[in-house]
């Protein structure tokens, strides 16, 4: 691998300005839930892109301070964050039992002058109702909540990497998984065991529910 794309992981002091203006709104802004939540995405200006990019810093701060996901940093040798994923284990059965604490998370107060709010709660909406569809009868599941590679790096691994990582760890808890996946990662998703059962339409195409059995590493 070329030196330039040397990663290093980190587990923790993810931050979130670095994260948002450097991976996760580059990486997302070609793809279909960005066009449906932005559908004049072709003639947003500079300031409503910042004002977008400043929106998704602060649902990433919302979920670092909320404490119910873990998070990966990829980062090239000079620091910069390439790439970055999130993932939560779920166990079912123990919080019904037993509910867990939460930290209070701080929630955005304001939305984008830009973003279609109909279209994403629809679209949202949508997808958790798959979700549930999906995983209502199981427990101890590992669900992916974030997947993002900038779009420079795309292609060389990084995605394999993290991926490598977050199963490494699912597996050794005998979790099974789940990733509600864009049409550019279903190849990323298969090649680490994730099986397609089932789409959710919307207007730029289809978002692809995915699911990995359990398995226990040895």
């Amino acid at each position: 691998m070329n030196s330039m794309l040397q990663t290093d992981f980190k587990l923790s002091d993810i931050d979130a300005r670095d994260i948002g203006h450097h991976v996760e709104v580059p990486a997302m802004q070609n793809g279909l839930l960005y066009r449906t939540m932005f559908p004049q995405f072709n003639t947003v200006t500079e300031a409503q892109k910042e004002q977008i990019t400043r929106w998704y810093i602060e649902m990433l701060e919302d979920a670092f301070q909320a404490r119910e996901e873990r998070f990966l940093k990829a980062c090239s040798v000079d620091g910069t964050p390439v790439g970055f994923c999130g993932w939560t284990f779920i166990d079912n059965r123990q919080q019904a039992g037993e509910p867990r604490k939460r930290e209070k998370a701080r929630k955005a107060s304001w939305l984008p002058d830009t973003l279609d709010v109909d279209g994403w709660l629809s679209l949202s909406k949508d997808l958790k109702a798959e979700r549930c569809r999906v995983l209502k009868d199981l427990d101890s599941i590992c669900r992916l909540t974030f997947m993002a590679v900038h779009p420079k790096y795309q292609r060389q691994g990084i995605g394999s990497m993290m991926m490598q990582r977050i199963c490494k760890e699912t597996d050794q808890q005998g979790r099974c998984a789940y990733v509600l996946a864009a049409p550019e990662g279903i190849p990323l998703y298969s090649k680490f065991g994730f099986e397609i059962v089932g789409h959710v339409e919307t207007t730029h195409g289809a978002i692809t529910s995915m699911f990995r059995s359990s398995r226990r590493s040895c």
